[in-house]
């Protein structure tokens, strides 16, 4: 390689790298303003996200909060439905309560009148009893008393004949 070949492939290598040092110097600037534009854009676009984001996280917990009012909503009707159920059943129950003293007062009094009457019957049992042995006590009487009178009358009828 000679002198003048050296000289231009250094001047080669120097003068690109100079102009680039200089292009690079001089674009600097405009680079470091593009990079602040695209920064500031950067921002705005993470802002305007930001905003979005926010938006429909608001529109969310809205729709959130009117499915859960109305499914309160719901819950209560179905509470108050309940309660109203309830007060009717317990009232059921203590009317029942109610008949049920009434009907325990009843079963007692026939109970009582029960006893009282199977007093009556069995009395009336031993006085029938009573009765027939006197009625059979009678009919026996009758049996010697026709059979003496038959006696009787047959000796007067022997007697008479």
């Amino acid at each position: 390689m000679t002198g003048d070949q050296v000289v231009t492939l250094l001047i080669g290598l120097f003068g690109g790298a100079i102009v680039s040092l200089i292009t690079a110097f001089a674009n600097r600037k405009k680079t470091d303003a593009e990079a602040k534009k695209t920064a500031i854009e950067a921002e705005a676009n993470a802002e305007k996200l930001r905003a979005e984001a926010k938006k429909v996280a608001s529109e969310a917990a809205m729709n959130m909060v009117q499915s859960y009012e109305a499914r309160i909503d719901k819950l209560m009707d179905h509470i108050t439905t309940q309660d109203a159920r309830i007060e009717e059943l317990e009232s059921q129950v203590r009317n029942l309560r109610s008949m049920l003293c009434d009907r325990e007062s009843q079963v007692t009094a026939l109970q009582t009148e029960n006893d009282d009457l199977k007093l009556q019957v069995e009395k009336l049992i031993a006085a029938v009893k009573s009765r027939d042995k006197r009625i059979r006590d009678l009919e026996k009487q009758v049996i010697e008393l026709t059979a003496r009178l038959d006696a009787m009358n047959g000796c007067d009828n022997d007697v008479n004949s």
